[in-house]
């Protein structure tokens, strides 16, 4: 087993989703998707669904971006545990 580590893939760029969904699978190895993601639950939820099939085990560590960046259609919206715990 190997263990692996991914982080800053800021999915608001097409070009991240794109080698986002080319990464090989690794059906034996781990896999820790540190922060940085993105901006929206979407973007979490795109990087979840293309990974964790791909690994044996996926972790997430949220990152600033995931807590306290907004969107402007998000600017009132919860941030830091309220945004974490959405």
């Amino acid at each position: 087993m190997k263990l692996y580590a991914l982080s800053d893939v800021h999915l608001r760029y097409e070009v991240n989703r794109q080698l986002l969904q080319g990464i090989t699978p690794h059906p034996h190895d781990w896999l820790i998707l540190c922060g940085d993601v993105g901006e929206t639950t979407d973007h979490l939820q795109f990087a979840l669904d293309t990974l964790a099939p791909k690994f044996a085990k996926l972790l997430w560590v949220p990152g600033n971006h995931e807590l306290w960046t907004m969107t402007s259609q998000e600017k009132d919206g919860p941030r830091g545990v309220a945004q974490y715990e959405q």
